[in-house]
């Protein structure tokens, strides 16, 4: 009589549970293999949350079957399994097997971070009409040990559709420069300079003028970007790989010197703080916050935060398998540097570009959130 109540109550036939829905996400690889050599590799789940409306969310990466077992007490309404195809895996609840629950297109993830994972949590909620799931689990290849759904997380921010809104910070305190920037987007830039193996193109009013890199500086390996100081007239630019350099060139003459040695730091973005006179490098790769600052005057200071340091960054990318967006440095003013970080496939519709604005104190690594979008 058990499992006919829960059968009846999967496809809608039950008095409705009035509790609030509960939606938790399983991820599993592959299967744990049995005894029987022709029986599909197993999933085992047991669900303990009596009294609740549980939806089921399972995703797989195929052949697969999903043993769903229940305690006494324990409702399941509604199952979803999502996976390669729609037929190489199969679901039973309470050894009752289970059909019209195969879905496509949501991404197997298995942690609670990147890209993917936020498509699965848009996805998810849109589907269940709510604002959060309830909780999220994943394994590799599952064993003969059942995975259990006995809690609702509450600690995990981003189980929650827009759990940014809650590390967003007030920027009215910091300074006038990094305001305006903020309200006006950074206005026009008169000036650009495009560097390569063969030198530096500066672009400005007049045109372009080219200025060929000289024999008495070390040869460039792989060129970052460049940065132009209308001011002084110096333009600044940065290499990559072995020990690289950060270069300058004086307009006026087209000299160009070795500011420092990189000392093998590779970095990806390049700020000239003119009130300081320092260059600002944030870094490449897998270290986007590794930000060192470089006197004119042979200062150095230097600050380290790890890539989840930045709310919201790991949505940008596949986080724990690609590299993500460098931080470009904006604005340095009284110890603040606001940086910007976008994602790198939304580069053909800049408008809609997913995007974040920080703001980070090099004495003591702060980090706020200012700004996400798109909007």
């Amino acid at each position: 009589m058990h499992k006919l109540c829960l059968v009846l109550l999967f496809f809608g036939l039950a008095t409705p549970v009035l509790a609030e829905r509960e939606v938790h996400v399983i991820a599993v690889g592959r299967g744990h293999q049995t005894a029987d050599y022709y029986a599909l590799p197993e999933a085992r789940v047991r669900v303990d949350r009596p009294g609740q409306d549980v939806s089921l969310v399972l995703l797989d990466d195929g052949i697969l079957h999903w043993k769903i077992e229940t305690t006494a007490g324990t409702i399941i309404s509604e199952i979803v399994r999502s996976g390669p195809s729609p037929k190489d895996s199969k679901v039973s609840l309470s050894g009752i097997p289970m059909i019209g629950v195969q879905v496509t297109g949501l991404p197997l993830v298995f942690r609670p971070s990147g890209r993917k994972f936020r498509g699965l949590i848009g996805a998810v909620t849109d589907r269940f009409g709510t604002d959060r799931i309830s909780s999220f689990q994943a394994a590799h290849k599952a064993n003969q040990t059942s995975l259990r759904v006995d809690r609702v997380d509450t600690t995990t921010a981003g189980l929650a559709r827009d759990y940014l809104s809650q590390f967003s910070r007030a920027y009215d305190d910091l300074s006038p420069d990094i305001r305006d920037w903020i309200e006006t987007g950074g206005g026009d830039r008169p000036f650009a300079v495009a560097f390569d193996a063969g030198g530096v193109i500066l672009t400005g009013p007049t045109g372009d003028r080219r200025f060929p890199v000289t024999p008495d500086v070390p040869g460039i390996l792989l060129p970052v970007t460049g940065v132009y100081d209308p001011a002084t007239q110096m333009i600044y630019c940065i290499t990559i790989g072995a020990e690289g350099f950060l270069y300058s060139v004086d307009v006026r003459t087209g000299h160009w010197a070795v500011v420092t040695s990189l000392d093998e730091y590779d970095a990806a973005g390049l700020l000239y703080d003119a009130d300081n006179r320092q260059l600002v490098l944030t870094g490449a790769f897998s270290r986007p916050g590794d930000i060192r600052l470089f006197g004119l005057d042979g200062g150095r200071s230097s600050v380290f935060i790890p890539t989840t340091g930045f709310p919201g960054l790991t949505d940008l990318f596949d986080y724990g398998n690609e590299h993500g967006p460098p931080l470009t440095p904006l604005v340095f003013s009284d110890g603040w540097l606001l940086l910007e970080a976008r994602a790198g496939n939304d580069s053909a519709d800049p408008a809609n570009a997913q995007h974040r604005l920080y703001a980070v104190q090099i004495a003591t690594g702060e980090v706020r959130l200012l700004r996400f979008g798109p909007r």
